[in-house]
């Protein structure tokens, strides 16, 4: 860089800005203008200073997809700027085709067909990338129509190549490189591969001006989701850096690759952060054959935005003790202070900018103010938008003035000794702690493992998903579905020896494997323990969302149906007697087969018994105590033989898993409902048939208990001259009690077996 007379003819002078962000806020009163404003004064400041081009350097829009508001303001500022009789003087020396697409035969101010005064080139970002149906972005519509240059597209995220789009203008020489937005973990993988090649024009290399514009992260905030300088080209001379909103135009050298890095910066503020708190400007880069010069202008048309840190323990006058009132009031002054230094910033704004420019923002707008609150210490927060209220015709974000932090406290010796990172230490209550999330590919590749959708790929379905949730593109899914079909239909149609039916899943899958690798060079669904920008989850790999116990429990379940639906199945010959002892047996058998499984919950599964009501009523009548007293002591003889006597190596399954039991118990008795009766009734409906005989005609009413007497209820009526029967329950000591129950067998409703829906009885 050196010094470079500006009117020289072989001077080519390029305005460079990045971040336009068109159509951000374009709903609020106040701000919606704010980002249109400031590209229409970029694009006077080209003619102003007789520009020969115009170089954006990414997200152009703030949408993926603008509005047709949005992209009607773009297109009337470009077209009141960009077209005119005006001559240009570039000459452009690489082929179209390669710098812009197939369908482009010119460059725009050489196409015979438009009249182009000031040329516009221009990059995406990841606002306004390519996605959807034809892989279009917004700034294609803009292209189409002749009012830009759209380059730096790339086909390939494994094998990037960067042709220049080479310019000259008298003596000069320009190589004109640029780089579409990639995802930062894609790109960091492909150029630490070093997949990208970068083609320098074949003649008299030494004379041309390597000129380069990206659109990515430059700050680290991941081991890979960024673009460190070191992995760019050492031959270029000039880095145009978009993506980053913070102002750093002043060019920065580079001594491990020897070239010079310039971040204009945003030109709009859309984060109320201190990066985009610094004054707004763009560059005029001058080039002379092999030296250039960059020059700072200031935007005048920019909102003026003040942010200060408070920390409520620093403040004399302020207490734990203090009341709500005394807080706010002290944050009133220093909002009041701010509103003041913002008016005297947006004057010294205006004198700075060039004075041919209208301020568009009028002579006193409205301010955008931040005061980060540290209350830490036991200081108590308030609503912010309720404090914002004071300031509702004063300033341009009433609502999200203050901001409420506390301060992370320091990690113990133990979390240190222990390698902890400070993350995990935090435990301020201001920002509750990261929940582990499944990724999404995970969940998608684990759906299709289980299906019988065998023509999807998980990677292809992932980033489908992505553009639909990230990007607004509603036709992202059904394209890849259709994609999935077509594919394999060609892959299958490809073979000359034919489609035979044994072999045609095998040509699926062989489809399926070729599809998922390209996918994967592709960089869909990347999932290496690194932030996922477009699911913004953390994961430490691949995890199943269906817990492990759950599936042996499941296994260990439907053995157990199976065995009793064949025990049922042998026991059908019986009928006299023989069924209802078999259904007690299942039922026996099914209530401790969950129970059974984890021995270290012996006396909770045991106590947990009676209270599913599991009765076992005996079908022939019990004349003496003796009698009741053997049969519980059989079924709690019993009861201990399952405790004692655990299946080794099973855990106890969770409650959706115990749930499958009652699926497997109802389809395996119903499976043989047509063979038996008997068995695959239930015991409701046993009930119902052991009371209803004419035998037993009864009426019973059961009473809801408390506490751990819940559904054992009181007898009512009188003893006299009622029939009774002996139910027996199960419990853990041999020593189980009868309990008489008093069944009245006077129905007064007139209907003869009323059934055995209601009882209740008193334990002796």
């Amino acid at each position: 860089m050196s010094a470079i007379e500006t009117d020289n003819e072989d001077t080519l002078s390029i305005l460079v800005a990045t971040d336009n962000h068109l159509g951000y806020m374009e709903r609020d009163p106040v701000r919606g203008l704010d980002s249109f404003s400031a590209f229409s004064e970029i694009l006077q400041l080209a003619q102003l200073h007789k520009a020969d081009m115009v170089l954006l350097g990414g997200d152009l829009f703030h949408d993926n997809r603008p509005s047709r508001k949005c992209l009607h303001q773009a297109m009337t500022q470009l077209r009141r700027t960009c077209l005119g009789d005006g001559r240009v003087g570039l000459e452009h020396l690489s082929d179209p085709s390669v710098d812009f697409g197939p369908q482009y035969m010119h460059v725009n101010y050489e196409d015979p067909n438009m009249n182009i005064a000031l040329p516009v080139f221009l990059i995406h970002g990841n606002h306004d990338d390519p996605s959807g149906d034809g892989n279009l972005s917004a700034i294609d519509v803009l292209a189409v129509n002749g009012l830009v240059n759209y380059f730096g597209r790339t086909h390939e995220v494994d094998n990037i190549r960067v042709s220049p789009v080479l310019l000259r203008k008298g003596r000069t020489h320009l190589a004109l490189f640029g780089l579409g937005n990639v995802r930062d973990e894609r790109l960091h993988r492909t150029m630490a591969r070093k997949h990208v090649t970068m083609c320098q024009p074949a003649e008299h290399a030494d004379e041309w001006f390597n000129l380069m514009v990206l659109h990515q992260n430059r700050v680290a905030h991941g081991p890979k989701n960024h673009i460190p300088e070191h992995f760019l080209s050492s031959f270029l001379d000039l880095v145009v850096w978009g993506h980053e909103h913070q102002c750093q135009v002043d060019p920065e050298y580079n001594h491990q690759r020897s070239f010079y890095v310039s971040q204009p910066g945003s030109s709009v503020a859309t984060a109320l952060s201190p990066g985009e708190a610094v004054a707004k400007h763009v560059a005029l880069l001058h080039i002379n054959r092999r030296n250039f010069k960059l020059e700072k202008l200031r935007l005048k048309n920019v909102r003026p935005f003040v942010i200060e840190d408070v920390v409520l323990a620093a403040v004399p006058s302020l207490s734990p003790q203090s009341s709500e009132a005394e807080i706010i009031e002290y944050l009133r002054r220093r909002v009041e202070a701010m509103i003041l230094r913002a008016q005297t910033q947006y004057r010294e704004q205006l004198d700075s900018g060039h004075a041919e420019i209208e301020p568009a923002l009028g002579e006193q707008p409205m301010p955008l103010v931040r005061v980060r609150v540290e209350y830490s210490g036991g200081f108590e927060s308030f609503h912010p938008q309720r404090f914002g209220l004071l300031f509702a015709d004063r300033v341009a974000n009433p609502r999200d003035i203050v901001y409420f932090y506390r301060k992370p406290r320091a990690s113990s010796m133990g979390s240190q000794r222990t390698g902890s990172s400070t993350q995990e230490t935090q435990s301020s209550r201001s920002v509750p702690a990261p929940v582990d999330a499944v990724h999404v590919e995970s969940l998608i590749s684990e759906f299709l493992d289980s299906s019988s959708m065998q023509m999807l790929v998980d990677l292809e379905l992932a980033e489908a998903i992505r553009l639909f949730v990230q990007k607004g593109d509603s036709d992202a899914i059904a394209h890849s579905l259709k994609s999935a079909v077509s594919d394999t239909q060609r892959h299958i149609l490809r073979d000359a020896s034919g489609v035979e039916e044994q072999t045609l899943g095998s040509q699926i899958e062989q489809a399926r494997i070729v599809r998922r690798e390209v996918a994967a060079a592709n960089g869909h669904g990347v999932v290496d323990k690194v932030r996922d920008d477009s699911m913004a989850v953390t994961v430490p790999g691949k995890r199943s969302a269906i817990n492990p116990a759950d599936r042996k429990a499941i296994k260990a379940f439907e053995q157990v149906a199976i065995t009793a639906a064949g025990s049922a199945d042998r026991d059908c010959s019986d009928r006299d007697g023989s069924a209802s002892n078999s259904d007690r047996e299942d039922n026996d058998e099914f209530r401790t087969a969950g129970e059974d499984l984890n021995p270290t919950k012996r006396t909770r599964t045991i106590s947990r018994a009676p209270a599913k009501r599991s009765l076992t009523i005996t079908k022939k009548r019990t004349t003496t105590s003796e009698s009741a007293d053997s049969d519980a002591m059989s079924e709690s003889s019993e009861i201990d033989d399952f405790v004692t006597k655990p299946k080794p190596g099973i855990s106890r399954p969770s409650r959706n898993a115990r749930s499958t039991l009652e699926t497997s118990r109802g389809s395996s008795l119903a499976s043989s409902a047509d063979e038996c009766t008997s068995v695959a009734e239930t015991p409701r409906a046993k009930r119902a048939r052991i009371v209803a005989s004419p035998e037993r005609e009864t009426r019973a009413s059961r009473g809801r208990g408390r506490g751990t007497t819940r559904g054992r209820g009181t007898t009512r009526g009188k003893r006299t001259a009622k029939q009774t029967t002996l139910l027996a329950f199960p419990s853990q000591s041999s020593s189980s009690s009868q309990m008489p129950v008093a069944l009245d067998i006077d129905d007064d409703s007139g209907n003869e077996g009323a059934g055995f829906g209601r009882f209740s009885f008193n334990r002796k």
